[in-house]
């Protein structure tokens, strides 16, 4: 009885991810959809009054708090004000606080992957200007930890804070990519 052999069967390629598709900067708020500004304006609100208390009403309107670090394990008793705090060079959430505030009054970009959607500020966190005026180079500056001055991302640029919040207004991030 002859043999009788199989067709080689190759592993299926792997799906390439789904690559971003970023928005050109936009500095219209009131484009922004209801839930999104209402974050938005809760934040600015909180951060103006230079009392970090003030910041737990919009990280409370999510259901978990958002992520202010890679890594940081939220067991029981874990308050994301204490996180702020330790992140700022005063130890008191100042520093966090105003870098929040820049960010949050910059522009922002629209992310795309895939089905899902994010909007990030700054946009110069995301996309990069070439050659930045002084006005956003100064504005760059104020987004980014006294202590990680210096230091830069995985491709290279500096590490630029930037907020991320779903469409649905849930506040993902707070922390520059890395």
């Amino acid at each position: 009885m002859a043999e009788q052999t199989q067709p080689s069967r190759k592993a299926p390629k792997k799906p390439e991810p789904p690559r971003d598709v970023v928005s050109a900067p936009r500095e219209d708020v009131g484009a922004l959809p209801p839930r999104i500004a209402a974050l938005r304006t809760k934040i600015l609100e909180a951060v103006a009054t230079r009392d970090l208390e003030n910041l737990r009403i919009p990280i409370e309107w999510n259901e978990v708090p958002p992520i202010f670090e890679r890594g940081t394990r939220k067991g029981p008793g874990f308050d994301p004000l204490d996180m702020l705090k330790t992140r700022s060079f005063d130890g008191n959430g100042r520093e966090m606080m105003a870098i929040l505030q820049a960010v949050m009054e910059a522009p922002y970009v629209v992310v795309k992957r895939g089905p899902f959607e994010t909007y990030v500020w700054p946009a110069f966190a995301v996309v990069p200007p070439k050659d930045p005026d002084e006005k956003t180079r100064l504005h760059m500056l104020r987004c980014i930890r006294f202590a990680d001055l210096g230091l830069t991302n995985s491709a290279g640029g500096p590490l630029i804070h930037n907020v991320r919040i779903g469409p649905d207004g849930t506040w993902h991030t707070f922390m520059p990519d890395s």
